[in-house]
Parts: structure tokens; sequence; C-alpha cells
């Protein structure tokens, strides 16, 4: 088994210590691991506080809907504030 940080696949990306929070629940990703050439996601639900196991093509297909709306907002060195409590 080989831990991983992100998966992504057509677009989209998955990534550990995501909160996902959709119309039907809050999802929190737990792992995404690869065992026998197959990528894994871990994840728990606001609503079931157990850990699931799903391959990562079956959670992006059950959540392909809200996945897609979703945008990466990225954090750069370059381009935050100067000030002291920024840095």
């Amino acid at each position: 088994m080989k831990l991983i940080d992100t998966y992504e696949k057509d677009g989209i990306t998955v990534e550990v210590n995501s909160l996902l929070t959709t119309k039907d629940s809050v999802i929190d990703i737990k792992q995404i691991f690869i065992l026998n050439d197959v990528v894994y996601i871990s994840f728990d639900t606001v609503q079931d506080r157990i850990l699931m196991s799903e391959t990562a093509e079956i959670f992006i297909w059950k959540y392909r809907e809200y996945l897609n709306t979703l945008t990466k907002k990225v954090f750069t060195a370059q381009a935050s504030c100067k000030c002291q409590t920024c840095q």
C-alpha cells in the first residue's frame, strides 16, 4: 500500500484532509492510497462517523456533479500580503 496526498482524474482533484460539503453531507477525506494498482479514497461523513473506503473512480462518479463545481484557490508567497502578520 502506498499513501498519496492528491488524486486527479478528468480535471477533478481530491486531496487528503479536504472537507467537501455536498447537498447530502460533509465528507472528510482521510486517506488516499494505492493498493494493487487501484486508487482508493478513505473518508467519513458527519452523519456516519465511520471510516469508509471506495475506489477513486466510484468516489468521483458518485460526487462528480459537486466536485465539478469546486474551484481551487492557491496561496503563494509571491502573491501574499507582505505585512508582519502574514509573514
